[in-house]
Order: C-alpha cells, then structure tokens, then sequence
C-alpha cells in the first residue's frame, strides 16, 4: 500500500481541485490562475515572436508573404521542396498559436 501511494502523482486536474478547496479567498486564487495564465500567454507571446521571424525569412526568400504563399502552396502550385513545407507548416503552427493567445486573452 506505501508503494502504490509513493507512485501516485497528481494530475493537473487534481491539482487545481486541491487548490480550489484549500484556498479560501476567491479573489486570491482568480489572481493566482491569472498571474499562471499570463505566464503561459508570455511564452506564447514569445514563440509567436519566433515564429514570425521565421516566416519573415521565407517571404524574403520567395518574395511572397505568407498567406499568398499559403494560397499557392493549397493549390499545389508551387512545388514540393522541402522549403515550401517547413514554411507551411510554420504557418500552421502560427494559426494554432494565435488560437490560444486570443483564448489566453479572453480568460484574462
């Protein structure tokens, strides 16, 4: 019985459960989740820095910015150099990331 209780970790769920019940000021724990959400919005902010410096090194190569590239590329006009999908799937990764900043935002 020790072993089993030496191996179980808690889920996130169980962590956010256990802090809802041992906290019993509301308004410390909606700024204790804001300061947690806007820590990951930073780094979203971040990657989302990255990410555009990226894509703008592939529309200066290509001299195209990235939704006309987008545009051709879904129509398969363009090719398929290996180039051409590592900036699409840059592009991807960038519409994913603007979804969770904007949610982020909304939660805040």
């Amino acid at each position: 019985m020790l072993n089993e209780l030496c191996i179980y970790t808690m889920n996130t769920l169980d962590k956010l459960e256990l802090l809802s019940t041992n906290c019993s000021d509301r308004n410390e724990l909606d700024r204790i989740l804001s300061q947690l959400l806007n820590v990951m919005l930073n780094r979203h902010r971040q990657k989302l820095a990255v990410y555009d410096r990226d894509l703008s090194k592939f529309e200066q190569i290509y001299k195209l910015d990235s939704h006309q590239f987008q545009e051709l590329f879904e129509s398969g006009s363009l090719g398929d150099e290996m180039d051409l999908f590592e900036w699409f799937s840059l592009c991807e990764l960038r519409k994913d990331l603007l979804v969770k900043i904007s949610k982020l935002e909304q939660a805040l």
